[in-house]
């Protein structure tokens, strides 16, 4: 294989890498604004960056595990007081999401199940389906008919108004 290398197709490499002849003395101005701008903006402001990534990296936050405290109910709060009110409705607000993605995982979980099982769903799944009812009717109960405007003081009105149809409920039954 070495006798049929033709040697004018692959020329050998040069043996000295060329030095790059400067034609003028006075020194090129772009590399003098990068060395310039590298010391006096990039080398402080990724010094700082360092330091404070260092103080944060002994406590990490997780944005999504953030807990919300929890506040005091609508009823809970005092007459005049918007902070509270704000608070609540912020509450019920995130109140009614979770709700929303229980059901929704309730849903995917009885989807899966129906999936996996065929034609057997109906006995097999048989628990899933009890589950997505009763879920189902605690969101109903709570979130039912407020429409897409509800907040937290007309759901608190349809607690109390549920409240006392079941009481009136009891007194006629006894």
């Amino acid at each position: 294989m070495a006798e049929g290398r033709d040697r004018d197709v692959y020329t050998a490499p040069p043996p000295r890498t060329p030095v790059a002849d400067r034609i003028t003395s006075v020194p090129n101005p772009v590399t003098f604004f990068q060395a310039v701008f590298s010391y006096v903006v990039d080398a402080p402001v990724t010094f700082v960056r360092e330091w404070i990534e260092s103080r944060q990296a002994k406590n990490k936050f997780y944005y999504y595990h953030q807990k919300f405290p929890r506040v005091p109910d609508l009823s809970e709060c005092m007459e005049g007081d918007h902070l509270c009110f704000f608070e609540a409705e912020a509450q019920w607000r995130r109140d009614r999401m979770v709700d929303q993605q229980i059901v929704e995982i309730c849903r995917e979980r009885l989807g899966a199940c129906k999936q996996r099982e065929g034609p057997n769903q109906f006995q097999n799944c048989a628990k899933e389906i009890e589950q997505l009812a009763q879920v189902t009717k605690a969101y109903q109960d709570r979130y039912g008919d407020l429409g897409v405007h509800g907040n937290a003081r007309t759901c608190l009105m349809k607690q109390k108004h549920r409240m006392i149809e079941e009481r009136k409920a009891q007194a006629s039954a006894s």
